[in-house]
Order: C-alpha cells, then structure tokens, then sequence
C-alpha cells in the first residue's frame, strides 16, 4: 500500500527487511542521563519472533533511496489475562530514522492497519520509557482514527548484580514449578504463559527450598545476546559523574564504558513465598552472585508486591509507563500486573 504521492510504501516486513530495520535500531538511544541502543541484532526479525507465538512489524520504505525510513512492530503471545491463557499483543520497536523525522505523516495510517492485524487479540499494551515526553505528549492526546492510550500504571526496571552468595541454591530442578505457574503466575496479567520462547533467553532455573521441599523462591535467569542487546552509548547529568566511581566497591553495578555492550542476565518468573522482601533480597543477590553477567534485570509493576525488596537494594533503575492501546473494546484488565521485562 502507498502514500504520499507514491514516494512511501507502508507494509507488512519480512526477512529480506532485516538490514534497513537494524540500522534504524542503530541510529538512535534511550533520551535521558542514560543513552542506551536497544539493539535487534543482525537479524532484527527473527529477534521480534523469538518474544512470542508470532510477531507482525510494519516497515515504510522511501521507494526514491530505496531506504527503511520507519518500522514498528507487535508480538502476539499466549499471557494470563484475568485468570485465563488468551492471545494479547505487544506493540515495540516504533522508530524513524533520524533522516526522516518530521518529514513523513505515517502515524494514522500505520495505526489503522496495526488495529486490523491484531483485530484477534484479546489484549494490546505497551511501554514507553518515562524521558520520552515528546512520544508521550503525542500519543496520550485522543486524536481520530488513532487508538487510545489508556494508563495503566508505572513500571520500574531494576538492574543489580551480586556480593557474596548467601543462600544454597539449587539449579535447574524445576520439581513444582509447574504448580506455580498454575496458582501464583495464573493471577499475574501479562505474564508469559509458555516459559520456552525464545527471547526469555537461554535460561537457568535457580530456586531455594524448605525443608519439605517446597519451593520457597525462584526465578529463571537468560541469557538474552542472541536476539537482544543493550549498548551503552554515553552518560549526561549526574551519570556522567556515576559512571567515573567505583560503584560496584558500594554495592551497586559497575557502569559500562561507553561504546560498550553490557553482559546482563534477564530474571523472569521471579517468586518468593509470601513476598518476604527478606528472602527476596538474599535470593536475588545469591542469584546474582553465582549467574555469570555483568548485571542482572527484572522489572515490576507499581503494585507488584516484590517492588519494595527490590527498593531497598542497591540497584540502578529506569522507568517506564504502561498502557493498554483500545482501538474499540477494553479487554477489561484488572487485578495484579506481572509482565516480564525479558519480552519487553
């Protein structure tokens, strides 16, 4: 389908779009005292797969330069929503290369034919980083023929890495895990229902028991540099300063140097019986001390009863604002929020 006089094609990506998409993801960083490049690697398609069931990734394409001038994509997965497995899609990776900012009028069009490709899904959502006012100004405000989006809480992503290790920990015996996921990760809305898709990465299982066996906290931890990466690309503010101490000697992670691909670990399915922030903490710092990565990540949602343990620990963090995107109907989302930061 073409606009715009035929200069622009808007259409459905695929295989052979994967250098014109990765060097969009090249171009740009997180705005904010932490420049960040989330990056998609070599094969940017495949990387958006590996997060679900199946990914649809809008690209428009400057038919003159023969150029990728925007992508924006959503993955489709099987999550819990109130109580149930249903389909539910999340919207990613909305970016225009810097050559073309302000030069092209997409927006509407692109939202239109996102609406009719996850017209099926029970649920859409996404996340926008908390320093990117301009995107968030833009699409807060209702405008026609766009969808709504609908605020549904802050979300906090924490990065740590560990001391000394604490507590004995078991590794890969997943012995009722199972029976987690159908009581306590059951409840939590977003929440992956397969823990096999790929983007979790290639994972380890660590958990603690008591005496009779039970699980009494556990988490994966994946290694996500196969189909995701995060490039430190430079420091402003008091982050250029951080980034110059030797935070890791005060218990916080080291900052990369600039230029740098961090090695981190991705924390998913993270449980701790009863919420003890306690045994939270000395989980995640024995996690973090035996797991091979530089820093370890796992985010929460506001009301997320794990949140306050990970608030006492020494941690950097970044935040984000969580929407559900309604071109109709609401799926009516309600009770406690628990999508994992590794699909995110």
């Amino acid at each position: 389908m073409n606009f715009l006089n035929d200069r622009y094609t808007l259409r459905l990506a695929d295989s052979g779009d994967n250098e014109g998409i990765r060097l969009i993801f090249e171009s740009g960083g997180f705005d904010g005292g932490l420049s960040v490049q989330y990056l998609r690697g070599e094969s940017p398609m495949e990387s958006f797969q590996a997060d679900g069931e199946e990914a649809k990734v809008l690209v428009i394409i400057d038919n003159n330069e023969h150029r990728t001038a925007a992508v924006g994509g959503s993955v489709i997965r099987k999550e819990y929503l109130n109580g149930k497995i249903e389909d539910c899609a999340y919207l990613t990776g909305l970016k225009v290369h810097p050559d073309y900012r302000g030069r092209i009028n997409f927006l509407t069009r692109a939202y239109q034919l996102m609406g009719e490709i996850l017209s099926d899904c029970r649920c859409v959502y996404t996340t926008i980083l908390d320093d990117n006012t301009p995107v968030i100004k833009m699409l807060e405000k209702k405008r026609r023929n766009m969808p709504e989006y609908r605020y549904l809480g802050h979300y906090t992503t924490y990065c740590f890495h560990g001391g000394k290790k604490i507590l004995p920990l078991e590794k890969n015996n997943r012995e009722g895990f199972q029976n987690l996921l159908d009581t306590y990760f059951l409840k939590l809305n977003f929440t992956p229902a397969d823990t096999e898709y790929p983007g979790l990465g290639e994972k380890d299982f660590y958990c603690v028991r008591d005496e009779h066996g039970e699980i009494t906290a556990c988490c994966f931890v994946g290694d996500q540099s196969r189909y995701k990466q995060y490039k430190m690309c430079s420091y402003g503010g008091v982050y250029k300063l951080l980034s110059k101490l030797p935070t890791r000697l005060a218990g916080y992670p080291a900052f990369p140097k600039a230029g740098e691909v961090i090695k981190h670990g991705a924390v998913s399915y993270l449980y701790v019986k009863d919420n003890d922030p306690g045994l939270c903490s000395r989980f995640l710092r024995s996690v973090a001390a035996e797991a091979e990565f530089s820093l370890l990540i796992w985010g929460g949602f506001e009301s997320h009863p794990l949140c306050p343990a990970l608030d006492k620990m020494k941690t950097v963090r970044y935040g984000s604002r969580l929407y559900e995107v309604v071109w109709d109907k609401a799926s009516g989302v309600s009770g406690q929020i628990g999508m994992e930061a590794a699909v995110l």
